[in-house]
């Protein structure tokens, strides 16, 4: 009888012993026994969610402080800050506790990637590059903008000590630590390197977890470019899924020490033909989600400065966000030769960019990978980088303008109060030539090394591919003016004695003292000087370019000077487009209501008005702009699409109307088999059946550029 009871009073302990997650039950008498509570991922952005999960045996009741009553085996959690989870497991003999803590970061809205004076890397750039990583660094209002810090992988070679005290500290800033690294491997070691840099995955996280770091991005440093796109000797040739495939390979071992560390890429703009790169682009970042599963997670881009680069940027921009990819802007200096020269240039650069072409990034990039500037901090010095970083969160104000063919008015307004007595500058662009002679001009330093300068210009080649044909200018004289170091001077009154001359253009011929140069579609021109003896490194100059275009043209062509070592090999260039230049309005004052106008005289062809605001120490730059007498806006002018076939060829072109040529298409994901050209043209064979819905945009080559957007119906049976 004794035995019997014994083994049905065992039997109802065991009933209520397993609730909370299952599994075997616990002791008699015994509290519950927790024997997991983890967070996936590890860490997140602000506004993300993760996952708590947990595996616990013999509870009959669990909570998550501060979460609450919880049941089953998970839940999911957003913070918005660093949070401490506690589990508790209870029945009726006790309770067990279990916590974690989830690490919230900002979202990387500004990155920050300098470039440190370490042998490490080749280039040598800022001396107080390690002070950064002191609690005392002067840089505490730019800090606290930057969301993500930004090394070179490079970088990672530095010694242990050096390494730990960086992470640490930005850990301490809770500032989120990014690499820039190329995901490729190639055995047989094609391409330019650049983008190819794979090998070392396993050894870059390993290195950053043992000095204590934690890798929360990985941004890829131009694996397209460097591996599609590199057309020169030993081009690897790769297709947009050979690329993608092989980076995700090297990710993979990345995450196999970092789990949730995320990916996104670089790549830079303009480079080459639009339809290589601008729909290259767009296949990658496809191609990445067709073989990861997730899209990347952002996409940065640089800009060759010497060219149009504007209607490519916006291109860009609108398909990089139709796969609702945040897009980033890099904003650096380029090729100053001081501290001042390139922070100003910076400064121009980022002002380009969001004030007068109108592209306001998700993501801001403040980054060096030349020799400038030479120091980074205090940031209340006009020359260190982070008061460029300071500078950038200045408020920003709103300038309004509309116009007639014969006046206009507007108001300048800051935090939606009318700004008094403010300065405004006021130019119009034409949109066709001057038809007199002009003189151009670019200011530089002398690099280091040169001794020889050669004098020429381009149509759609290197440095000006990206201009729109047709083209047609008049050349006279091109003059470098070194002062008391001295002048070179270069024309055509020997006619083309001592240049030579390339290409299929229409017209490349000295008329009087001028060469005349006309191209139609698909044409190009070379032009080269002799290479002329020149040695004055460091020194300032001037390069100015007398040219003239035709009323009837927008010129689209770039003069250039080529400084040369003494094997004449380049050193580096400096490039001067030949389009149509501002044309001086005049200037004038906001009133007590920040209001303005002002009459406006007749132009001879149609033309862009601009009105700027020159910005102060608290106040951005503004910038407004109106066609007078321009086509009409942009717009699709399709509305629908014919149905195609899986396994049959497809071909359709888009159609739009109003603003200028020539036009830059692109899409959003497009249907598997298919692709949209930058000329609108779809092309392909579909290789799935479906109903889609595709995403298409057009953008104009005016300034700033026009965009129309629709979304097109296209069946595939």
């Amino acid at each position: 009888m004794r035995q019997a009871a014994r083994t049905l009073l065992l039997a109802g302990v065991l009933a209520v012993a397993g609730c909370g997650g299952g599994g075997s039950a616990a002791p008699r008498g015994a509290p519950p026994v927790i024997g997991s509570f983890a967070v996936s991922p590890a860490w997140i952005s602000a506004g993300q969610t993760a996952t708590l999960s947990w595996s616990v045996t013999g509870a009959s009741s669990l909570s998550i402080d501060p979460v609450g009553a919880v049941s089953g085996s998970s839940t999911q959690v957003a913070p918005l800050a660093d949070a401490t989870y506690v589990l508790t497991a209870s029945n009726g003999y006790g309770s067990s506790q279990q916590q974690l803590t989830l690490a919230v970061f900002a979202a990387p809205d500004v990155w920050f990637a300098p470039i440190g004076a370490t042998s490490a890397i080749p280039v040598q750039g800022a001396a107080d590059y390690f002070d950064l990583f002191t609690p005392s660094a002067p840089w505490s209002d730019a800090a606290a903008h930057v969301t993500v810090f930004k090394l070179y992988s490079a970088m990672l070679n530095l010694d242990d000590t050096t390494l730990r005290n960086m992470f640490a500290d930005l850990k301490r800033r809770h500032i989120a630590l990014a690499i820039e690294w190329g995901p490729l491997d190639e055995p047989n070691r094609c391409g330019i390197g650049e983008g190819f840099d794979g090998t070392a995955a396993l050894t870059y996280a390993q290195r950053i977890r043992d000095l204590g770091g934690s890798l929360q991005y990985i941004a890829f440093d131009e694996p397209y470019d460097g591996a599609a796109l590199y057309q020169g000797p030993q081009a690897c040739h790769w297709t947009p899924l050979q690329t993608a495939q092989n980076a995700a390979k090297n990710v993979a071992v990345i995450r196999s020490v970092f789990p949730d560390v995320v990916v996104g890429d670089i790549e830079s703009l303009p480079n080459g033909a639009a339809d290589a790169w601008l729909s290259g682009y767009e296949q990658w970042i496809d191609a990445w989600q067709a073989v990861t599963g997730k899209p990347l997670a952002f996409f940065h881009f640089d800009i060759d400065w010497s060219t149009e680069w504007q209607p490519g940027a916006a291109a860009l921009t609108h398909a990089v966000r139709a796969r609702h990819i945040p897009v980033g802007h890099i904003y650096n200096g380029n090729s100053g030769q001081s501290d001042a020269a390139w922070l100003a240039l910076a400064e121009a650069h980022m002002e380009q960019f969001e004030t007068h072409a109108g592209l306001i990034p998700d993501e801001a990039i403040f980054q060096s990978w030349e020799a400038y500037p030479k120091h980074l901090l205090p940031e209340t010095d006009p020359t260190a980088f982070t008061y460029l970083i300071d500078r950038y969160f200045r408020a920003r104000p709103a300038l309004a303008l509309t116009a007639s063919s014969s006046t206009a008015q507007g108001t300048l307004t800051a935090a939606a109060a009318p700004l008094t007595a403010a300065p405004l500058t006021l130019t119009s662009m034409p949109l066709s030539g001057p038809g007199t002679p002009d003189t151009y001009l670019q200011s530089g330093s002398v690099p280091a090394g040169t001794q020889y300068v050669v004098f020429g210009a381009r149509v759609a080649q290197e440095n000006c591919s990206s201009l729109a044909l047709p083209a047609e200018f008049y050349l006279s004289a091109f003059t470098l003016d070194a002062g008391s170091a001295g002048t070179l001077h270069a024309d055509f009154s020997g006619g083309l004695s001592g240049w030579g001359i390339w290409g299929n253009a229409a017209v490349a011929q000295v008329e009087g003292t001028s060469l005349h140069v006309q191209l139609a579609l698909g044409q190009t021109m070379g032009l080269n000087s002799d290479p002329l003896p020149f040695s004055a490194a460091g020194a300032p100059y001037t390069f100015t370019v007398n040219a003239m275009i035709p009323t009837s043209s927008r010129g689209e062509g770039c003069a250039i000077a080529v400084f040369l070592d003494t094997s004449q090999s380049e050193i580096s260039r400096t490039v001067i487009q030949v389009v149509p230049q501002a044309v001086a309005l005049g200037s004038l004052q906001t009133d007590t209501n920040g209001a303005f106008a002002f009459s406006l005289t007749p132009q001879p062809s149609p033309y862009v008005l601009w009105a700027d605001y020159a910005g102060t120490d608290t106040l951005w730059p503004a910038a407004a702009a109106v066609g007078i007498n321009a086509a009409a806006p942009l717009s699709v002018t399709t509305s629908a699409l014919p149905d195609a076939s899986v396994g049959a060829p497809y071909a359709q072109s888009l159609a739009s109307d109003g603003g200028r040529s020539p036009y830059l298409w692109v899409a959003g994901p497009m249907p598997p088999g298919l692709v949209l050209g930058p000329a609108g043209s779809i092309s392909g064979t579909p290789t799935r059946a479906g109903a889609y819905m595709l995403a298409v945009s057009v953008v104009d080559d005016s300034g700033p550029p026009q965009a129309a957007d629709a979304t097109l119906a296209l069946v595939i049976h």
